[in-house]
């Protein structure tokens, strides 16, 4: 994902976004990693979310973020903060109707619903959304309209609240900014 590269397709962005949001390892979570999500907070004009990012990764700043995603969305005391699955938000629990429904829902689109992931995490939801947009753009809305938007706004305000790091409230802002229903979106959306 490049601005050299020509437009980019909210496909290459929500695939983009997913990985945002695996568990940050030095294999890819790198200068050149923040580099790329520092260009596109520049083409969205969020210079502050930009200039909170940091200048140089080094094993610290890596260290740092490791621990806050692992405390919001894997491993935190006494709970996880922010789990990062639809059922939790939709249903109180873990893989269950909503889980079920994403899978039915997968299938239906003829995707392969075998993944290390329950669907309904929020990874596995924007790799499936980027599929739907590489078939076809514009083919992501159903989804986000039915399974995405409705627990999304929840998880999103706890990151906002409870996130240590600005690399992690941005993520999550930029796919709140990406997945939002275009016709709620107030003028001050790109702000």
């Amino acid at each position: 994902m490049s601005a050299t590269d020509g437009p980019v397709r909210l496909a290459e962005i929500y695939r983009f976004l997913a990985q945002t949001m695996r568990y940050p390892e030095s294999s890819w979570f790198n200068d050149d990693f923040i580099s790329v999500f520092k260009e596109l907070l520049v083409q969205l004009q969020w210079h502050d979310h930009k200039n909170d990012l940091p200048g140089k990764m080094t094993d610290e700043i890596l260290e740092e973020i490791q621990v806050d995603h692992t405390r919001l969305f894997i491993n935190g005391v006494p709970h996880v903060i922010a789990p990062p699955y639809a059922s939790i938000y939709m249903d109180g629990t873990l893989n269950s109707t909503t889980a079920d429904k994403t899978r039915d829902y997968f299938r239906k689109k003829g995707f392969d619903t075998t993944t290390t992931e329950f669907p309904d995490h929020l990874v596995t939801e924007l790799d499936f959304m980027a599929l739907l947009e590489d078939e076809e753009e514009g083919s992501s809305e159903e989804f986000l309209r039915i399974y995405f938007r409705p627990w999304f706004d929840t998880f999103r305000d706890l990151v906002a609240k409870e996130a240590k790091v600005p690399y992690i409230r941005s993520v999550v802002e930029v796919i709140d900014f990406f997945t939002k229903d275009e016709t709620e979106a107030g003028p001050d959306q790109a702000a």
